[in-house]
């Protein structure tokens, strides 16, 4: 069974969640995974950031860039948590920026 971690941007915004060792977001829709030792990146490949204090994702901008990886296709969740309260900001960390976009676009309505 797997274990779900709540995912919040540093300024305490609800963002996503963590399934798997793979990231969603909000509302669901597969945006990267996460490799052992906390590396996130996006589906594309991408680096994004690294994993911190569990609900968090971060990037230091003095590390390097990591090797860019292979896509991934997109694996979407079938049951995203209800909409969580946010959380009180965190206090500023020098050379460490946000890694999670936003703001997070609604999922297009299909057309009838």
């Amino acid at each position: 069974m797997s274990r779900v971690t709540v995912v919040f941007r540093w300024n305490g915004a609800y963002w996503g969640f963590i399934d798997d060792s793979r990231l969603y977001d909000r509302y669901g829709r597969h945006a990267g995974w996460i490799e052992p030792g906390g590396d996130v990146y996006r589906r594309g490949g991408g680096f994004m950031g690294e994993v911190v204090d569990h609900h968090y994702v971060l990037r230091n901008r003095l590390r390097g860039e990591p090797v860019h990886r292979a896509s991934r296709p997109a694996i979407p969740h079938g049951f995203p948590p209800g909409p969580l309260p946010d959380r009180a900001p965190r206090d500023h960390r020098h050379e460490w920026s946000d890694a999670l976009p936003w703001p997070i676009p609604p999922p297009t309505l299909p057309t009838i």
